[in-house]
């Protein structure tokens, strides 16, 4: 009778434990889900903010760049957005130093900056979301039960965001 007692004890730990896990593993990809919409938020405020620029600057092949750069990166999806928004940061980099001087540039420059800061961030936490997720389903017990699901395994978002905020 002590075995079988024992035996329905850790069939239920077991089963409360790969319960947890599953939820915790639920739990994790909506974060990541989470932290990607707020990072694409972040990324079309910061193509915004540079197709803003446009009117400010003088024409030529910079300025040219940029608007298809920040058209693209307004357009882009979610595949392949790391190499169109990497675009924009070298068009932004190569158009933001032929601003003129005035009131109404550093007002756009700031906004600018301001949104390269926070794409930062949101880059920041959405890797560390991933991190951690791709951490869990890595261990051997969400592995061998499938525990994931059918759900992809999420991948990391690497961008030059650096082009623009302020230096430390």
């Amino acid at each position: 009778m002590t075995g079988a007692a024992w035996t329905v004890l850790a069939i239920v730990l077991l089963a409360s434990y790969v319960t947890w896990t599953a939820g915790r593993l639920d739990r994790m990809h909506a974060r990541v889900d989470a932290t990607w919409a707020a990072l694409d938020a972040q990324l079309v405020r910061r193509a915004a903010a540079a197709r803003a620029l446009m009117p400010l600057l003088p024409s030529g092949p910079e300025a040219q760049a940029l608007e298809v750069a920040a058209s693209a990166a307004l357009d882009a999806g979610e595949s392949g957005r790391d190499l169109v928004e990497n675009v924009l940061s070298r068009a932004l980099r190569a158009a933001v130093p032929l601003l003129p001087a005035g009131s109404e540039v550093e007002h756009a420059q700031a906004e600018l900056e301001t949104a390269a800061t926070r794409v930062g961030l949101a880059r920041s936490f959405h890797n560390n979301a991933v991190n951690d997720t791709r951490a869990l389903r890595r261990r051997r017990l969400p592995r061998a039960l499938r525990l994931a699901g059918r759900r992809a395994m999420p991948t990391f978002f690497d961008v030059d965001d650096t082009a623009l905020r302020p230096a430390a």
